[in-house]
């Protein structure tokens, strides 16, 4: 039976736990809405989930290559982007824990995500 919880994201590059835990190959889906803002130094630039096109965060960034202000989580050791709809596997073992792939110095940054998380039984 599949379980369903959602959770709110901040638009930080602190990782957030959302208190569900899964397993290495356990079926997830992640589906985000909303809108934030990443730091983009002296402009505002509001995205959603996927992130801003085109622009891709450089190795400062908690996912390296990824869409700057790209939702992404952390399960165990490994950090996968999530953007507006993830639907996969774990690729881990442990909590998954949210984030925008953002620059751990930068820190001015607006809005929330709403994340959906469903998770089904093995």
């Amino acid at each position: 039976m599949p379980f369903t919880i959602t959770r709110m994201a901040r638009p930080s590059p602190v990782w957030q736990e959302s208190y569900v835990r899964v397993e290495k190959g356990q079926r997830m889906i992640i589906e985000a809405e909303g809108a934030w803002s990443p730091d983009a130094r002296n402009r505002t630039v509001w995205c959603g989930a996927d992130g801003i096109p085109g622009l891709t965060g450089d190795d400062d960034f908690l996912l390296p290559g990824s869409n700057v202000g790209m939702l992404i989580a952390k399960i165990g050791e490994t950090v996968v982007a999530i953007g507006s709809r993830y639907d996969n596997s774990a690729p881990d073992d442990g909590v998954i824990f949210l984030a925008m792939n953002e620059n751990p110095a930068h820190n001015n940054q607006a809005g929330y995500i709403l994340a959906q998380i469903i998770t089904f039984d093995e």
